[in-house]
């Protein structure tokens, strides 16, 4: 039996095409921690986030700098309308003193006979006067290299004297440098210093005391010491104020 002919200017049917045929096919969902697709919900979910966290940092460094520059300001207005530091009559701490200064005579060597037969020699500083009294329990007495500036220890020395001699026992030995004496301004010795000792007065007599114009400083080595470099000083404080006074040998 034959088919029907479909009528004149009928088109046929045509088959049909691949994508409209085909099922369509969904997108698995994007995993945490993986970006979405271009396009996608989620990666403009992101990348408006992202737009945020970048706008919130910004403003976040704007308002650090604006906080820094007025910390700034603050602490230069502080240092420009603060008023002078003033103890109050409570308070633990004095109120610095000017510097009392130690004037000195020209020095002078002596050569001296100890008591063991032995040579040493006496460099005698004049002790002139002072801007303010001050006493030996105020000052200690220093021996140092002028060039650097650094101090002679004397940590072995024995100073032997007695009030009519400089040098009453062995010669200073080159390692123990120096003792020194103060001598009043008749001519008695004192009082013997070392580093390691301080003051000690000759007999019975007391070890603090003003010091008087006119006195004297005996600094006692096994060899001159005029000449080579070498400077006395004196330091210390009284009430506050530092002590100072210094000259070379």
């Amino acid at each position: 039996m034959m088919g029907r002919v479909p009528p004149s200017g009928s088109k046929i049917p045509e088959e049909p095409s691949s994508s409209e045929s085909a099922p369509a096919v969904r997108e698995p969902p994007t995993r945490a921690g993986v970006p979405a697709p271009p396009g996608a919900f989620d990666g403009r979910a992101h990348a408006f986030r992202e737009s945020q966290t970048r706008k919130r940092a910004a403003q976040r460094e704007r308002i650090g700098v604006i906080v820094v520059v007025a910390l700034i300001v603050l602490g230069f207005y502080t240092l420009a309308t603060a008023r002078p530091y003033t103890t109050s009559p409570g308070s633990n701490f004095p109120t610095p003193g000017p510097q009392i200064n130690v004037y000195f005579g020209t020095p002078s060597t002596t050569t001296l006979t100890c008591a063991g037969g032995g040579t040493a020699y006496a460099e005698r500083v004049p002790w002139a006067n002072t801007s303010e009294p001050v006493t030996t329990g105020d000052i200690n007495l220093r021996l140092y290299e002028i060039w650097d500036r650094d101090f002679i220890s004397d940590p072995n020395v024995v100073a032997n004297a007695t009030p009519t001699n400089l040098c009453a026992g062995a010669t200073p030995s080159p390692i123990a440098l120096w003792y020194a004496v103060l001598a009043s301004p008749n001519g008695t010795n004192l009082l013997t210093f070392t580093v390691a000792n301080d003051w000690t007065a000759l007999g019975h007599g007391a070890w603090n005391f003003v010091i008087e114009n006119g006195s004297a400083l005996f600094v006692i080595a096994s060899s001159p010491l005029a000449g080579t470099g070498r400077g006395f000083a004196v330091y210390g404080y009284s009430g506050g104020s530092p002590i100072f006074g210094n000259i070379p040998l």
